[in-house]
């Protein structure tokens, strides 16, 4: 199972996904906990950004995430 990753006062998951001729989709899904509510965001890879490796696609939504969180606090 994938772990939560903490980053700032947020938390990352990223959950890849495979497409067809072993390429992967970098995507994440990012959680806040805002009160009693949990707020989730999803970031998703753009088409230029597809990759030959889920560790590599891991590695690019991991990055994208953090920039989210970053230029939206």
């Amino acid at each position: 199972m994938i772990e939560w990753v903490p980053y700032s006062d947020h938390r990352i998951k990223v959950c890849s996904q495979s497409l067809v001729d072993a390429r992967w989709l970098p995507l994440a899904l990012i959680s806040k906990s805002v009160g009693n509510q949990e707020l989730l965001t999803t970031v998703n890879g753009e088409s230029t950004e597809i990759c030959k490796s889920c560790k590599e696609a891991d590695s690019v939504a991991l990055r994208k995430a953090k920039r989210w969180i970053d230029q939206n606090r």
